[in-house]
């Protein structure tokens, strides 16, 4: 069993918008099938900020103040550090849930694989841990990180992610952006052109938009839309509240 959300963005002031659903996520029961770590109360959540590269306790900061005061300013919660440089894997063994936080999605996919977090993070969530990503972190939930907006600055080599869904993630995503010159390349063409040699789905999220997927169900929640993406056929649109087919 898996329980996780995927948010596209953290938005301004950080994490207002997706609080509310972070909340509600990490206080549900989950799914059918309760795992050990899916019956344990959510009181202490690791941030992951390794996808950060400025100041990441500066970021882990942030979230602190968007988490940790009781509702409904917050949520809470104790947010730890689970800092890839220092003893990460222990904070993730103390914690209740998890949050992987935005910034490069190369860098966050070397760091966690620097510091051998791929598989204790897998193994986790596979057990009930809930898990939240916020861009890059919703990036790296799925088998591949080849539909990231980012630039690979890291010089990365290995893309294959955590695959705690079957699909692939485009974030911040725009169908048209009035900013492009006519006939500009768009987003539909480049997951057009990942499906010429990839099989599995791409799942585009609009901006103020998540997706909660539970027991191989995933659905739409926020304000705005998600677009979906299977190789072979047009692509198709669904609001919150509905589910996605993959």
């Amino acid at each position: 069993m898996s329980r996780v959300l995927l948010v596209s963005n953290s938005g301004r002031p950080f994490l207002a918008w997706c609080r509310p659903l972070i909340g509600e996520f990490l206080a549900s029961e989950g799914g059918h099938t309760a795992g050990a770590d899916a019956a344990r109360r959510v009181t202490t959540l690791a941030f992951v900020t390794a996808a950060n590269l400025g100041d990441e306790r500066l970021y882990w900061g942030r979230a602190r103040q968007a988490l940790e005061p009781p509702p409904p300013e917050g949520l809470g919660l104790t947010v730890t550090h689970c800092d890839w440089r220092a003893e990460p894997r222990g904070t993730l063994e103390r914690a209740d849930a998890l949050f992987v936080g935005g910034g490069n999605t190369y860098a966050l996919l070397r760091r966690l694989s620097e510091a051998k977090l791929l598989d204790p993070i897998r193994e986790r969530v596979r057990a009930g841990m809930p898990y939240v990503g916020s861009s890059a972190g919703s990036n790296v939930a799925g088998p591949n990180i080849l539909t990231t907006n980012d630039w690979n600055v890291v010089a990365l080599s290995e893309f294959r992610a955590l695959g705690l869904v079957p699909f692939n993630v485009n974030p911040h995503y725009l169908e048209t952006d009035p900013a492009m010159a006519a006939h500009s390349e768009t987003r539909d063409d480049r997951i057009a052109e990942y499906h010429v040699v990839n099989d599995n789905a791409v799942v585009g999220i609009e901006e103020g938009t998540a997706v909660r997927a539970e027991d191989g169900v995933a659905v739409v929640q926020g304000n705005g839309r998600v677009k979906l993406f299977q190789r072979g056929e047009p692509p198709r649109w669904f609001n919150a509240g509905e589910v996605l087919p993959v």
